[in-house]
């Protein structure tokens, strides 16, 4: 078991409380949602003790959060954040092992009521244990990464179709990113220290994106070699030393720029000189896709909750909304419970009819009617 240092998870927790305490009103200033993220991480954070994350401020919400490495850590900032908190966001992704056991000394001392109902296996788990479920969104920030990376990317280069980028570090980030930007006809070279994985990946990646992509992937055991003549290079390594050195900076094309995911994979001396020699260097920031997760997921709920289903109009007439799959012959409208638009008629089998019959019509009348008497 994990040995949690109480001093440290004390300070941890009241920069947690204060945070958001602060972000709170804010958002009621601003009339926003408050969002509070637990997150896990892969590599060792000061002996895996928790940290907070940055505070974000997004167009109809705010969001704040903590990085844990153990259910008990968890636990201790869903107690905090629960009283303030509209939704909790659960990074799911399983990048580690994490501690099974929960310490009664620990639960006692923060005060922590929990549910014992459920087995405390998970982060998710230990989470849900103190929040309810419909407060909790699951969320995946490895991917947002990757989104917002490869948008930054389409943005700055204009397109990406031709061009060659160096990903130093093939995890789970960098293999995910690879993909998205051989399938956009990206020549991606990939540098991974373990040969097997990283040729491994460059297969992998080659098989799965569309035979018609110009884009391929290669492995280089060297981030030099991976660099050379590059218009980017990613880091993404999980390393306890700086990948990016002038070597690399040397290798890659004049007009290269690099884009850290890692964090302090760049080497200081290279940040350091970086403005002399007109080199860009730029961090990944998820805000815009934290932001298009949060607004996708909203809306996603509202279909689900409100718009998803089927309602009958007679005997022979049904109608269908928020991605149903109808019957042959049912109707297709914007919300079953309150409809105001038709889009068509089903096929029956996922998509609209193409040539309506006399009785497709017939039924569409009615159904009009329906909505023009506001009987619904």
């Amino acid at each position: 078991m994990m040995k949690e240092d109480i001093f440290y998870l004390e300070n941890w927790a009241v920069l947690t409380l204060k945070n958001i305490k602060e972000l709170k009103d804010v958002a009621i200033e601003k009339n926003a949602t408050l969002f509070f993220s637990i997150n896990t991480a892969t590599h060792k954070h000061s002996l895996q003790k928790p940290y907070t994350t940055p505070v974000r401020l997004l167009e109809s919400g705010a969001i704040c959060g903590v990085v844990v490495f153990s259910q008990i850590q968890a636990m201790i900032a869903a107690n905090i954040a629960k009283r303030f908190v509209d939704s909790v966001l659960v990074d799911v992704e399983e990048k580690q092992g994490v501690q099974v056991d929960i310490d009664s000394k620990l639960v006692e001392h923060f005060r922590i009521k929990y549910s014992t109902k459920s087995k405390i296996n998970s982060i998710l788990s230990a989470v849900c244990s103190i929040i309810k479920k419909d407060r909790i969104i699951e969320y995946k920030p490895n991917d947002l990464t990757v989104d917002a990376v490869w948008s930054f990317l389409s943005a700055k280069l204009n397109h990406l179709s031709g061009k060659n980028i160096a990903i130093l570090g093939c995890g789970n980030i960098g293999s995910k990113l690879a993909l998205k930007l051989a399938e956009s006809g990206v020549n991606v070279i990939m540098m991974r220290r373990n040969s097997l994985k990283g040729e491994s990946i460059v297969n992998a990646i080659n098989l799965i994106k569309p035979s018609a992509s110009s884009g391929l992937a290669t492995y280089s055991s060297s981030a030099v070699q991976a660099s050379e003549f590059c218009d980017v290079v990613i880091s993404a390594a999980n390393a306890n030393t700086p990948i990016v050195t002038w070597d690399v900076i040397n290798s890659m094309s004049k007009d290269g720029f690099v884009i850290d995911i890692g964090k302090g994979n760049v080497s200081p001396d290279v940040v350091k000189n970086s403005f002399k020699h007109n080199i860009e260097i730029f961090r990944a920031d998820i805000t815009s896709s934290l932001y298009g997760f949060i607004s996708h997921r909203q809306k996603i709920q509202n279909i689900v909750k409100y718009k998803m289903g089927r309602a009958r109009i007679n005997s022979d007439i049904s109608i269908v909304s928020g991605g149903v799959i109808g019957k042959c012959r049912e109707i297709v409208v914007d919300n079953y419970k309150t409809p105001a638009l038709i889009y068509g008629v089903s096929d029956g089998i996922g998509n609209m009819k193409t040539s309506l019959d006399s009785i497709d019509k017939k039924n569409i009348e009615i159904v009009e009617g329906f909505i023009n008497m506001g009987i619904y």
